[in-house]
């Protein structure tokens, strides 16, 4: 006696759920699994008609090497061992026919029709190939399902499938790279092991109105709403429905697509789910990354600084984007790192510390060596500070390569001007739009340190507004006479 019983109705009923196109995407994958150059499909539904008629043929010289195979549920899979081979269960053909009000398979080694009476072996018998036919219950809305199933195929290269007559499109990849990647292999006795292989993964631009799926030799399983197809030409991980595949496989796979496509990124698209997710991978590349990070926060970028915190307020002055820690993840903040993608802001506009406590310090031109072009400027500078702020200064030179400041003003009435990044023209244009900005930038410190503040920026235009009026009233503020000023050395 049978250990069980298959209800076909019932079997019928659950599979309802998976869409009459699945009925499509199985015959057509076991078609592609064969040797076979050539698969047609036409799928028919008179007017009026509450039932369609679904052909699919092959012209695999061999045909079915077992014909009970497309009756016998569960027998072992021939294909099992072959990860570049769709089918795992041998359950393709019984699932398609318990969806069938009648069907028939003729191949080279027979024929089987399927009725309301049952099984019937036949003596029917091709040459080469094998043929499909089955009646299956469908409505309109299910044949439009079924032929937009049918458009989003990814046909294998030199196999032309047609459907009603019509061949389906040759998608050309966008890229096309091997990756190492989980797969599902037999092992001797037979049973399904989890396995790394190396293979061809397609990426491939939707289509208008299609939304990006994972793909399993052309088959779509998974939708993901990715920015591309996602072909890979083996067998991957999947449940027993084929509809999930483990999370960490995705990822994978989301990280090796960015990093072969990064050029082709757009710039809202960098903060799509797909990217994200990639990005916090240790499978990204530093190049993808740098992309990313790029498209996302601008090329002029920053790290928030909080050991430098006017730092940062240096940076946005100087017009960069300041990256908080909560705007990325912390997997996405280590690839980050290790990319060199963004610098902090103490690095990149680091604050002058020419007058931090225990600081390095400043590496000085000796007044014996000013030029007499510097004693003119300085002059200058200490002539209209003692207009402006009330109070003289102190002015030094600096020639520091390690500072990355122009100039720096600090307690005291002490300012600092760094020759090494002014460079020499600097001290030869006297009272000019260049020079007159930096003295006011400087000075504006005398009443905050803070760049964003108010208080600093309420400065700025007093400091503005003094040095016009005391100008207007005594033009000689600005004399620049380096004649007067004659170098000692």
């Amino acid at each position: 006696m049978k250990w069980f019983e298959v209800d076909r109705g019932g079997l019928s009923r659950l599979l309802e759920r998976k869409g009459k196109e699945f009925v499509l995407h199985e015959l057509i994958q076991n078609a592609w699994d064969q040797n076979v150059t050539r698969v047609d499909v036409t799928l028919v539904k008179e007017p009026g008609s509450r039932v369609a008629e679904l052909v699919v043929e092959d012209d695999d010289p061999a045909g079915f090497t077992n014909l009970s195979h497309a009756w016998t549920l569960f027998a072992e899979s021939t294909k099992k061992g072959a990860a570049e081979k769709r089918g795992r269960f041998n359950l393709g053909e019984k699932l398609v026919l318990a969806l069938c009000d009648e069907a028939e398979i003729v191949t080279t080694s027979g024929g089987v029709r399927f009725d309301a009476e049952g099984r019937h072996v036949t003596r029917k018998r091709r040459e080469r190939g094998s043929r499909f036919r089955g009646i299956l219950r469908l409505t309109n809305a299910e044949l439009e399902a079924c032929s937009e199933a049918m458009a989003r195929l990814l046909p294998p290269s030199g196999v032309v499938t047609t459907f009603n007559g019509v061949p389906l499109q040759d998608r050309q990849p966008v890229a096309i790279f091997e990756a190492s990647l989980r797969t599902e292999v037999a092992d001797a006795e037979g049973n399904l092991r989890s396995a790394t292989r190396t293979t061809p993964v397609r990426v491939i631009k939707p289509l208008p109105g299609e939304t990006a799926s994972l793909y399993e030799m052309g088959i779509p399983v998974v939708e993901t709403g990715d920015a591309y197809h996602i072909d890979v030409l083996q067998k991957v991980p999947l449940g027993f429905d084929r509809e999930h595949v483990p999370p960490a496989f995705l990822r994978h796979l989301r990280a090796l697509v960015l990093n072969n496509t990064h050029e082709l990124l757009k710039p809202e698209q960098a903060r799509e789910t797909w990217v994200r997710e990639a990005m916090g991978t240790t499978h990204v590349a530093a190049e993808a990354v740098r992309t990313v990070v790029n498209h996302r926060f601008g090329q002029k970028s920053v790290v928030y600084d909080p050991s430098d915190a006017e730092a940062n307020k240096l940076a946005i002055v100087d017009g960069y984007h300041v990256v908080h820690g909560s705007q990325l993840s912390g997997e996405e903040w280590a690839n980050v790192r290790k990319a060199g993608a963004l610098l902090p802001a103490g690095r990149v506009t680091p604050s002058p510390k020419a007058f931090a406590e225990g600081g390095a310090k400043i590496k000085l031109l000796p007044e014996s060596e000013w030029s007499s072009h510097i004693r003119a400027t300085v002059a200058l500078y200490q002539r209209l500070a003692q207009m402006m702020i009330g109070r003289a200064i102190e002015v030094r030179i600096a020639v520091d390569a390690d500072v990355k400041w122009l100039a720096c003003y600090g307690p005291a009435g002490l300012m600092y001007l760094n020759k090494h990044r002014l460079g020499v023209k600097f001290f030869l244009e006297g009272p000019s739009e260049r020079v007159l900005d930096l003295l006011i930038h400087e000075l504006g410190h005398e009443y905050s340190g803070d760049h964003l503040s108010s208080d600093y920026y309420d400065a700025l235009t007093k400091l503005g507004a003094r040095l016009a009026l005391g100008v207007a009233a005594d033009p000689g503020l600005l004399a620049y006479r380096p004649d007067e000023h004659v170098s000692d050395s």
